[in-house]
């Protein structure tokens, strides 16, 4: 009996274990979205802080890597917002893949995708 009310207060527990990782919340412009022209800036807001040492932005234009200085990158205060300036350019289609260190210790990725209507 003590073990399985062990297994059931760990059962109840996982849901909050999972939700203490860090997830990308939203983003600008938003993920699939078809917008009128190529951003300037994107914005990725995470639902946990994240180590900023410990994240790594990737985005694509066309299937070609954008080149994203150090100085291209600012977080917010909190920690959680990443705004990213983008070179000048014409493209398509994006995709961004991010992988990023909670504050937490657990680590996240992902990616998401949008195009520019022709």
């Amino acid at each position: 009996m003590r073990l399985a009310t062990v297994f059931v207060g760990l059962w109840l527990c996982l849901p909050m274990l999972a939700a203490a990782h860090a997830h990308l919340l939203d983003s600008e412009p938003p993920a699939n979205a078809v917008i009128a022209q190529s951003p300037q800036q994107l914005r990725l807001r995470f639902s946990e802080p994240v180590e900023k040492k410990f994240s790594r932005i990737e985005v694509q234009a066309d299937q070609q890597v954008l080149p994203l200085p150090a100085n291209s990158l600012q977080w917010d205060a909190s920690g959680k917002v990443l705004q990213i300036n983008l070179p000048p350019h014409q493209a398509h289609e994006y995709q961004v893949d991010w992988s990023i260190l909670a504050k937490d210790g657990h680590p996240g990725k992902g990616r998401l995708g949008f195009k520019v209507k022709p």
